[in-house]
């Protein structure tokens, strides 16, 4: 009885290691061929053709055209009308922010503008009721002085005659000449007085602009308590609440256009030496592939990766829009007419190994292979494979003893 037992012990265990063995990978050694089961490895077949490396990343959709918004004066939030995510106009009124100083600055610069106008046009009038009389004293000097003169004219002839004294007659012409001197420097008192009040309506109308100025800067600062987009675009960030105060240069919005795109994607340090500006990239939008154009590649390395910029083109699916997270997949250099085949697991770029290679009966022999370069899930093949050929691209992590291996269906 207890023999029986033992047995039947024994045979359940052997019968649960059998079943290990078969649930993975190797079946073990028969006929000095390691046996695996196809089914749980991946083979792949070497091509030829043309192979153009590829780099993909990931990143996020940027408008290329963005506006920040900031306060141009100490203020506080008064009413928000739009939240982030909002498709804008220019036009279109972010939020409001109140300043009561700013209003009071306004009124006392507009009052300020009326009042220098108001001196001006007083200004102007005083000096063309100077102007008029000095006017009329130079015409009723002029008249006596030419009156004077043909006096002078009238005497000279009875002065010689005797009519009348010599005394007389040299009287009146140092009166002649003494109108016609004061005339003269009456007439250059009307043109310096021209002058000074042309001088005088210059500083005037400079108070004036400077006036106006002031109201100008008043009523903008008034003007930009109303945040408008100025961007037709959609609303990106808007880091303000109610009633918050905000001080000179303090964001207020952020606002992008909706096109065109820049899909910032980072890339590995090491593959972007494959990349050059103007290389065509297909951006995976988690709305469609979408075609773009390298643009800038950055040449500062930040965490192990740099930042490529590509361009998409302007007309887009309405679901595409800025912020989004995007995938990319960068042609970069193109090797011509080489082999290649799927990236065994593990292998780096320009790395020499053993892989096995398969025959038509599924048999698989550790040859040598040299690879070159990468280009996504495909590497080079340069030596140790030809076009057609067929090899085990899983990692089997099997022993260096194991040269030869036989897939079981």
């Amino acid at each position: 009885m207890k023999n029986n037992l033992s047995t039947l012990i024994y045979s359940a265990i052997g019968l649960l290691s059998a079943l290990l063995l078969i649930s993975g990978w190797t079946i073990g050694f028969a006929g000095g061929l390691y046996y695996i089961s196809a089914a749980s490895v991946s083979v792949a077949t070497v091509q030829s053709g043309d192979f153009t490396q590829r780099v993909t990343g990931y990143g996020s959709l940027q408008s290329q055209n963005q506006r920040l918004l900031t306060a141009s004066s100490m203020a506080t939030v008064d009413e928000i009308k739009l939240r982030p995510g909002a498709v804008v106009e220019q036009d279109s009124i972010i939020l409001t922010l109140k300043n009561p100083s700013l209003e009071v600055a306004a009124q006392q610069a507009l009052a300020n503008l009326h009042n220098k106008r108001s001196n001006s046009r007083r200004l102007a009038l005083e000096q063309q009721r100077e102007i008029l009389e000095q006017t009329s004293q130079l015409a009723e000097l002029r008249s006596e002085a030419e009156l004077a003169r043909l006096q002078v004219e009238a005497e000279a002839p009875l002065a010689t005659a005797g009519i009348i004294s010599g005394m007389d007659a040299r009287r009146s012409r140092a009166r002649a000449e003494q109108l016609a001197e004061r005339y003269q420097l009456e007439q250059q008192k009307l043109a310096t007085l021209q002058e000074v009040h042309q001088q005088y309506l210059l500083i005037q109308q400079e108070d004036v602009q400077q006036a106006e100025a002031e109201l100008n800067n008043a009523t903008y600062q008034l003007q930009q308590l109303v945040v408008k987009a100025g961007l037709k675009g959609v609303l990106q960030r808007l880091p303000v609440s109610l009633g918050q105060s905000v001080n000179i240069g303090d964001e207020l919005a952020l606002v992008g256009s909706l096109s065109p795109l820049v899909a910032e994607v980072k890339v590995p340090q090491m593959q972007v030496r494959m990349l050059q500006v103007g290389a065509i990239a297909e951006v995976d939008s988690r709305h469609g592939i979408v075609t773009g154009q390298v643009v800038r590649i950055d040449p500062v390395v930040a965490d192990g990766a740099v930042q490529v910029d590509i361009l998409l083109p302007e007309q887009l699916s309405s679901d595409i829009r800025p912020m989004q997270m995007v995938d990319a997949r960068i042609h970069g250099q193109n090797r011509g007419q080489i082999s290649f085949v799927d990236r065994p697991a593990g292998i780096a770029e320009d790395a020499q190994v053993d892989l096995f290679k398969l025959d038509a009966n599924q048999l698989g022999t550790r040859v040598p292979v040299q690879f070159g370069k990468a280009s996504g899930q495909q590497i080079e093949v340069v030596s140790g494979l030809k076009p057609g050929d067929r090899i085990i691209v899983s990692d089997l992590q099997l022993d260096s003893s194991v040269t030869q291996l036989k897939l079981t269906q």
